[in-house]
């Protein structure tokens, strides 16, 4: 089996470089080691989040493992046979169930049987995609391109305390490229402010205030309570054009004012509407290891960010196939 020797401080040096060569392993069947885990973080090694996707990657596959250990800066992960089945991981904490997700989705995708997996912990914090947008963003593009997946939230988990519960059933699939360089015209557009044992009228507030800004044309606007494990708020746009759909969110956090808010979101939706692009930063990170599975892909994109760059050199370190930029648009053949 071949090793591959990855040293954590590259590019951005964050966590995704961790996830996503733990993916490329159990895909290619390579033997890992990774030294300087999250080396550019203040609180570089493995934190609870970050451990379960180890410990994930490892039940999925049953794989050798030796630094899987809170604070741990060096890890060894020698991948077997990825297995489908029923899977249970909670991160014990508010850390982001979804980074676990994406960590063993794409294996469980090409394993021999159907999966469902549970997840427990955080859905929804500042430092990782939320389940609205995987939910709502990222998993129909996956859709289009030949995934089979079914997605519920039981229950959501926002900072500090978590508690978050939801389900994911993968059906084996093989994942072929599309081309996304237009998205047309836009259609609708939703505004949805979802708050849980906030006090006051924080999504009253929020919606009136994202409506005064005018920045876009808004169709339709609305409260939800979501059921969660604790207090939390989001706020989320919903843009759905001719040939694409994309959610945008903000978090709600202590002490931020709910015009804050609906102010950075509005911000977000402008930007991403004023770039003409199908994928934002995040989506852009997120397609790459689906087109490398896929055999190649087209996507115009809103910005080439550092943890894309990161990603893509990540990509080629264990597969030498290079994913290409020219600022506006992002493509491997």
């Amino acid at each position: 089996m071949d090793k591959v020797v990855i040293d954590g401080r590259m590019g951005e040096g964050g966590g995704q470089i961790l996830r996503s060569s733990l993916t490329l392993a159990m895909l290619y069947g390579k033997e890992i080691e990774i030294n300087h885990i999250r080396g550019k973080r203040p609180k570089p090694g493995l934190m609870r989040q970050h451990l379960t996707c180890v410990k994930a990657a490892q039940t999925i596959c049953n794989a050798k493992v030796d630094g899987a250990e809170l604070g741990s800066s060096r890890l060894t992960f020698k991948p077997g046979p990825i297995k489908g089945g029923n899977y249970k991981f909670d991160v014990g904490s508010a850390g982001s169930t979804t980074l676990v997700f994406q960590t063993i989705l794409l294996p469980l995708l090409q394993a021999e049987g159907v999966s469902t997996v549970e997840f427990g912990g955080g859905t929804h914090n500042p430092f990782a995609p939320p389940l609205t947008e995987i939910e709502r963003s990222f998993l129909p593009l996956l859709r289009d391109m030949g995934a089979r997946i079914e997605i519920e939230a039981e229950r959501w988990g926002f900072m500090p305390a978590g508690g978050g519960k939801w389900r994911i059933r993968i059906q084996p699939a093989a994942l072929r490229p599309i081309e996304r360089v237009k998205r047309g015209e836009l259609n609708h557009s939703r505004l949805t402010a979802y708050c849980y044992n906030i006090p006051g009228k924080v999504g009253e507030r929020e919606v009136q205030a994202y409506l005064s800004l005018r920045e876009h044309p808004v169709h339709e606007s609305r409260q939800r309570k979501p059921e969660a494990g604790c207090a939390g708020n989001l706020l989320a746009v919903d843009l759905q054009f001719d040939d694409h759909r994309i959610c945008i969110s903000e978090l709600g956090q202590v002490r931020r004012r709910a015009e804050l808010v609906s102010k950075l979101l509005s911000q977000k939706v402008k930007s991403y509407l004023d770039s003409k692009a199908v994928l934002d930063e995040h989506l852009t990170d997120q397609m790459m290891l689906p087109m490398l599975i896929a055999g190649g892909g087209r996507f115009s994109i809103a910005e080439w960010s550092l943890h894309a760059e990161t990603n893509a050199e990540v990509i080629e370190l264990f597969t030498s196939r290079k994913i290409e930029c020219d600022g506006a648009i992002m493509w491997m053949e």
